[in-house]
């Protein structure tokens, strides 16, 4: 008799344990689903500058033609800068590579 009241208690602890609790009958809040993300184009690159002589009137010099010939090819390093036909050609190098790079005087 006693083992079975003792089971009776513990099955009645168990089944109410829940309703001690608050949550008897009680659901779950819903929750809304996950709203899909937009997809957003990356910013467009920033532009280079195309102007890359000096202000007019101003002959260039062997330093700004060098400069800019290193511009215009992306870095690397320069070689030498000659004059030539109104201009100096500089060679730069690059990924190993060789480049020779007019520069107009004006």
């Amino acid at each position: 008799m006693r083992t079975r009241l003792t089971i009776l208690l513990l099955l009645t602890g168990l089944a109410l344990q829940p309703a001690l609790a608050g949550s008897w009958g009680r659901q779950e809040p819903r929750r809304e689903p996950p709203r899909p993300q937009q997809f957003r184009a990356p910013p467009p690159p920033p532009q280079r500058p195309q102007n890359f002589g000096p202000p007019p009137g101003r002959p260039v010099s062997r330093d700004d033609a060098a400069r800019r010939a290193q511009q215009m090819s992306g870095g690397g390093r320069v070689l030498a800068a000659d004059p030539a036909e109104g201009g100096y050609r500089v060679r730069v190098l690059k990924n190993g590579e060789v480049r020779s790079v007019y520069v107009p005087g004006q």
